[in-house]
């Protein structure tokens, strides 16, 4: 998903509900997790969500977490982001 209009920060996004394109509720998002291409362009990779998510940014990176592909993100719309699963 690209993001158009208005300019999201990603301090905005934290928190936020993350639920699939059926309604059922997957958590609330706590980290992303992203790269930064050669051109100094930031890329986000996955969504951390859940309690899991937020045990891992009270802890520490756990390189074996596993996250929502950026690509599955179907809408930010207010306080929510949709997905696809």
């Amino acid at each position: 998903m690209e993001l158009n209009g208005e300019p999201v920060a990603f301090s905005g996004l934290v928190g936020s509900r993350v639920r699939d394109q059926s309604g059922h509720v997957l958590g609330r998002l706590f980290e992303v997790r992203a790269h930064r291409e050669r051109d100094g362009a930031v890329v986000f990779d996955e969504l951390m969500v859940g309690r899991r998510a937020l045990w891992q940014r009270l802890r520490g990176p756990d390189p074996g977490a596993r996250g929502i592909p950026w690509q599955s993100v179907i809408e930010i719309a207010g306080d929510e982001i949709v997905v696809a699963r």
